[in-house]
């Protein structure tokens, strides 16, 4: 009985010591969310911004599709739209600039990139990862890799599931990244009832935005 406290005590802060920028999404108790994807994004309280803009993309058939979302957080907007608040103020220090500014083309030539045919559960991904296209024509490595993490506590290493950008003309080689830039999925493998939704750390910037 002590060992199985133990054990259960140890879980508990896993999971629990991680910065509060990533204790965004919230989780689910279950992976089946028993709804379609819209709706579970507009009825998360972190993720309903991402809902927002989805309709103004006019994308919520293609995301209620049999698609998988790797889908940014509502932090992940909110960072966005302080970063070009930032540069905006640069020039008018009483500039403002809120997610309903955000222009529609932007929507339409970005927004796609989160969205990928087919139902891709952890299940499907290895830790070369494959190189994917998304909705928008854009290119995306979506791997599982393990990570040396935890060594102590566990038996195995902790695998976790990567949305990566390539920054060079090449893609780097999956165990070898230089240029390539690899945004960690927060919680994976949401199952809906058209798709796969994985939500992506908090830390992300929406559309991998840079000044």
């Amino acid at each position: 009985m002590k060992y199985c406290i133990y054990y259960i005590a140890l879980s508990l802060c896993l999971f629990s010591c991680v910065d509060n920028d990533y204790l965004v999404d919230g989780g689910v108790s279950s992976g089946e969310l028993g709804t379609d994807t819209f709706s579970f994004l507009q009825s998360h309280p972190q993720m309903d911004t991402l809902a927002l803009l989805i309709e103004r993309a006019g994308l919520i058939d293609e995301v209620n599709g049999e698609v998988t979302l790797f889908a940014p957080n509502n932090l992940s907007v909110k960072k966005y739209v302080d970063e070009i608040l930032k540069g905006m103020r640069e020039l008018d220090p009483e500039a403002e600039f809120t997610v309903n500014d955000i222009p529609k083309d932007t929507l339409d030539k970005y927004m796609g990139a989160y969205i990928f045919p087919g139902k891709i559960t952890r299940e499907d991904m290895s830790p070369e990862g494959d190189i994917m296209v998304a909705l928008n024509g854009e290119e995306r490595r979506i791997s599982l890799e393990p990570r040396e993490e935890y060594t102590a506590q566990l038996s195995s290493f902790p695998e976790y599931v990567y949305y990566t950008y390539k920054q060079g003309e090449e893609w780097d080689l999956w165990n070898n990244i230089t240029d390539d830039e690899l945004v960690q999925v927060r919680t994976s493998n949401l199952i809906s009832t058209n798709g796969v939704v994985h939500v992506l750390q908090g830390n992300h910037i929406l559309f991998n935005y840079k000044d």
